[in-house]
């Protein structure tokens, strides 16, 4: 969908399609989506759409087979094309049996289609991720897919005069706001959720996010320890004795160089995860069971083994010598299909670099955009320096606008919870563009479940995205 869930790179790739989600957030947003009052016995198939490698240059011919799936069981003649926007991971059937788009499909007599991103899943191009391949991975490219998709299913005649509302979260939700700003004629209505609009290669703001949710909501001492808990990581790494130390305490593996930097700001990230995880897909009350009294638990501290292979992330446990590998190189190495097409994405367009450069965050000083700059590097080569990617970021920004996209009937939807809102449309663009956050929400908080068993500003916040849609497209 914007969690998105690496580093930033982890962050927006595991928030990024279940929403997307990073981190806990799967785990917490579906327990949501399956409680949702959906229907478990909706009937669906799985299509698949032949697509062209580059939809902007008639010279290239190859194709490849784009993965779709669609569900009429709610299907009324007349009625509108709902379409969930699949993002940086492999599309999930679920979200036509239960969530914010399959209640709204099932009011309207809509038919429901998800789409899987090119790259990621089952719709890799001739299961290529080479850097040259890779040079057809690109939001562009996304969109126009996306518009091939809708074109090709309202070709069918049942579907000529249906209008089409997309939903999106996380990346997706910037993809759904792009998409009226690319084909207004095509698309009619879109709900962006968490959506990250804005490309900005330094996101310290990220980790302000989370130092902020630990004060609101674990305490302020909490907030303290964890500063202390960072800082003293810090002082260790600084010579050779501490090093010994912190490898004794942590149990990090006797042959990994902790000398290097690299190989430090693995070590810092993975600390970091844990907090950075409970708070962008959590709940306040996930937030305080970290500090107990007000303090950081242990188990949060020492929480990296179970945290191993989520969405992904590199393995950093090594089973066989039963320690813990912070290695840099092997770290990047590790790295499944759908992480590195999404840090590729992140290099050429986004950045989303969680930075550890603002003052005004526990977690140190260590993580720095050199370090993420360095990752790009490792993965596809060293043409990939700070320039480029600040390059890329530019000219993303200038394409799409930004906070401050040219679109209407679009509903903008953020929680105050999730980091990633410090990137997003958090005031109303035009009376067409309304924009909505809600408090102590998370990262695509209200895709996953609509139901009255919630808070009351969370249903009002859902009931006014389905109004609004309704007005939209005249039901």
């Amino acid at each position: 969908m914007i969690y998105l869930k690496t580093f930033s790179l982890w962050l927006l790739a595991l928030s990024v399609h279940k929403c997307s989600g990073f981190f806990h957030f799967e785990y917490n947003h579906w327990k949501k989506l399956d409680r949702a009052g959906g229907d478990a016995n909706v009937s669906m198939s799985t299509l698949w759409i032949n697509q062209p490698l580059d939809h902007f240059n008639p010279a290239e011919t190859r194709s490849w087979r784009m993965r779709y799936m669609q569900s009429l069981d709610y299907y009324r003649r007349g009625g509108p094309i709902v379409l969930f926007i699949g993002g940086e991971t492999t599309a999930d059937a679920r979200w036509l049996s239960s969530g914010l788009m399959f209640s709204f499909a099932r009011e309207v007599g809509a038919a429901m289609f998800l789409s899987e991103h090119r790259f990621y899943g089952e719709s890799v191009p001739n299961n290529d991720l080479s850097v040259q391949n890779l040079a057809y991975l690109s939001s562009m490219q996304a969109l126009a897919d996306i518009k091939r998709l809708l074109e090709v299913i309202k070709s069918q005649s049942q579907f000529q005069n249906s209008k089409v509302v997309v939903f999106g979260g996380s990346y997706p939700g910037n993809l759904a706001a792009w998409l009226r700003l690319a084909y207004p004629n095509l698309i009619d209505a879109a709900v962006s959720s968490s959506a990250p609009v804005l490309a900005k290669i330094d996101f310290y703001e990220y980790l302000e996010v989370v130092g902020d949710a630990l004060k609101k909501y674990g305490s302020p001492y909490c907030y303290t320890k964890v500063a202390r808990i960072f800082q003293r990581y810090e002082e260790l790494l600084k010579t050779s004795n501490g090093i010994e130390q912190l490898k004794r305490e942590e149990n990090i593996c006797q042959n990994v160089d902790m000398n290097a930097v690299q190989n430090k700001n693995t070590f810092i990230f993975q600390k970091i995860i844990y907090y950075t995880s409970i708070v962008q897909g959590g709940t306040p009350e996930q937030i305080k069971s970290l500090c107990p009294q007000g303090r950081p638990t242990r188990q949060g501290i020492n929480s990296i083994k179970a945290n191993n292979n989520i969405h992904g992330m590199p393995s950093i446990w090594n089973k066989e010598l039963q320690c813990f590998n912070y290695d840099f190189n092997s770290y990047v190495q590790g790295y499944d299909s759908n992480l590195k097409s999404w840090t590729y994405q992140t290099c050429t367009e986004f950045g989303f670099f969680i930075t550890t450069s603002s003052p005004n965050q526990p977690f140190g000083r260590h993580l720095s955009s050199d370090f993420f700059q360095r990752i790009c590097a490792a993965l596809f080569g060293p043409q990939f320096d700070l320039r480029r990617i600040e390059e890329g970021v530019r000219k993303t920004n200038a394409r799409y606008g930004g906070l401050t996209p040219r679109v209407n009937k679009v509903v903008f939807v953020n929680g105050d919870m999730d980091p990633w809102h410090r990137l997003g449309v958090l005031r109303d663009l035009s009376n067409e563009a309304p924009a909505r956050v809600v408090r102590a929400a998370s990262h695509c908080w209200d895709l996953p479940r609509d139901d009255n068993y919630d808070l009351p500003e969370k249903v009002a916040v859902r009931r006014f995205e389905k109004q609004k849609l309704k007005q939209w497209i005249g039901m």
